[in-house]
């Protein structure tokens, strides 16, 4: 058993480095300790032990260092979150109404500065989103047929905000997105309508689209609320008003379970840290993460 001993050790210090190096990147922390310490425990300590050679050496420390980072391959390490990143879908961010551009453009640097190909689109009328949503949801359609057609890629993933997250359902449900769109985020999105629609009712079909058991809703919200094979997700704020209903079928994600005490108005949610931290999360395939910072 002596000639074992540093072999042990090895394995051991291969765990530990493994588990520690992860604990900083908050998006996959907890996967990659549940995947890869029983994994390198498992497979590296035991084969060290029993073959207890020079050998052993050489073969089951690679062995277990590539079984380890295969294990971890959502917890994306800085060098490698870009380059994941450059390689999934393009990500598409659609505006509420009256969505001021500068916030629309905070959420796409965000995305932009963590690798992924991100890109804009305001909903149809004047101000942005006074036009009927199925219009709206014509024009996201539009714009996701660009960008599909510009990077090659087959699918888009897709942010929509407030009532842009309400344009991007119509778009999944009747004008065949969900064939092209494998991730939907919804953030503060009245899924159930908001009855401060009303205050824009009289001049606006978009704000009419919005009050609570329109028309359009209920068809929005026939079953299925989302077309089945779309990843879909719903962020949502304290601080907001409609947007606390859930949407059926999605992740729902109350903002302050990850953030105690955290202000997030509806109107500056896509400019929030947070909030985009965790549409980062969801975007890289793993689960919501986001260390709140300031």
């Amino acid at each position: 058993m002596t000639a074992a001993r540093p072999i042990v050790l090895l394995a051991a210090t291969l765990v530990i480095t493994y588990i520690a190096a992860p604990l900083s990147r908050p998006q996959a922390a907890p996967w990659a300790i549940s995947q890869a310490a029983p994994r390198a425990i498992s497979q590296a300590a035991p084969r060290a032990i029993s073959q207890a050679a020079p050998r052993a050496i050489s073969q089951a420390a690679p062995r277990a260092m590539s079984q380890a980072a295969s294990g971890a391959t959502t917890s994306h390490a800085a060098s490698g979150a870009t380059a994941h990143a450059a390689s999934q879908n393009p990500v598409l961010v659609v505006g509420g109404i009256r969505a001021e551009q500068k916030t629309l453009d905070k959420m796409v640097s965000a995305l932009e500065a963590r690798g992924f190909r991100a890109s804009s689109v305001q909903l149809a009328g004047n101000p942005s989103g006074a036009a009927a949503l199925p219009k709206s949801a014509r024009v996201v359609a539009g714009r996701a047929a660009e960008i599909r057609k510009k990077t090659g890629a087959d699918r888009v993933d897709v942010v929509g905000h407030s009532m842009g997250g309400l344009a991007l359902r119509h778009y999944l449900k009747s004008l065949g997105g969900h064939k092209h769109v494998s991730t939907y985020i919804s953030v503060g999105t009245p899924h159930e309508g908001d009855w401060l629609g009303l205050l824009c009712a009289a001049t606006a079909q978009g704000c009419r689209d919005l009050v609570p058991s329109s028309k359009f809703l209920k068809r929005l919200n026939a079953p299925p609320p989302i077309p089945p094979g779309v990843r879909a997700f719903h962020l949502f704020s304290d601080q907001g008003t409609g947007e606390k209903n859930p949407l059926p079928t999605a992740t729902n994600i109350r903002i302050q379970a990850f953030c105690p005490g955290r202000r997030v108005e509806h109107a500056s949610e896509l400019a929030d840290a947070a909030v985009q931290d965790l549409v980062v999360s969801i975007l890289h395939g793993g689960p919501p993460a986001t260390t709140c910072p300031t």
